[in-house]
């Protein structure tokens, strides 16, 4: 017995090759724009406020007075870890103050601000309470790797600097609105207590790790 082998159609002809290749090069073109327009969306909103969470903002949108401190905030951390590095603890705001260090000094004019230093296990925070209570508390949080924890590999930026035995910080700076209304004490969970995160630049979200 023999198979009989149908062939439907009828013969490929130059015409239909042509209308195939049609149909692949406006196929193609259709998938080009589309990875151009995704490219350019991405491009355009990386970096932007719509990045990030309800509770988080950029310094850029805050008053110039709070930008100055955030400032501050930030540099005063690089001689905190400069301390953490000589001598195995994170120094006391009295210490930083001592060796003229902004914002815990106050010739840097941060006068009116009482600053504290907290612990609870591998987290720090500089708590900066406002002496006037119509400014803002600020909240620079360190948190420093469990004990057996496996290296970060985050890349160094804001949110992540690393001493030089290779220890990698997680570091964030927080503000509330109503510094008058803001108890002393260890901010565990900042967010869910009317703080908001204060970025230069929106997180990446790949790295961006708080406990």
């Amino acid at each position: 017995m023999s198979d009989n082998i149908v062939e439907r159609g009828g013969p490929v002809t130059s015409q239909t090759r042509r209308e195939r290749l049609g149909v692949l090069v406006v196929a193609a073109g259709v998938v080009s724009i589309v990875a151009v327009y995704v490219a350019l969306n991405a491009t355009t909103h990386r970096g932007s406020a719509k990045d990030l969470l309800p509770y988080q903002t950029l310094v850029r949108d805050l008053p110039e007075a709070d930008q100055q401190l955030y400032r501050a905030l930030r540099q005063g951390l690089v001689a905190a870890e400069a301390e953490r590095a000589r001598t195995g603890t994170w120094p006391e705001p009295t210490r930083l103050a001592a060796l003229n260090v902004a914002p815990f000094t106050s010739a840097a004019g941060a006068g009116s601000y009482q600053w504290s230093r907290m612990q609870q296990g591998a987290i720090f925070n500089y708590f900066g309470r406002p002496l006037d209570p119509s400014v803002p508390a600020w909240l620079l949080e360190i948190q420093e790797p469990e004990p057996g924890m496996l290296p970060d590999p985050a890349p160094l930026d804001d949110e992540h600097h690393r001493l030089p035995d290779g220890t990698t910080l997680h570091t964030y700076v927080w503000m509330h609105r109503f510094g008058g209304q803001v108890p002393l004490g260890f901010v565990r969970q900042p967010q869910s207590s009317g703080w908001v995160e204060v970025f230069s630049t929106p997180p990446d979200p790949v790295f961006y790790n708080r406990r």
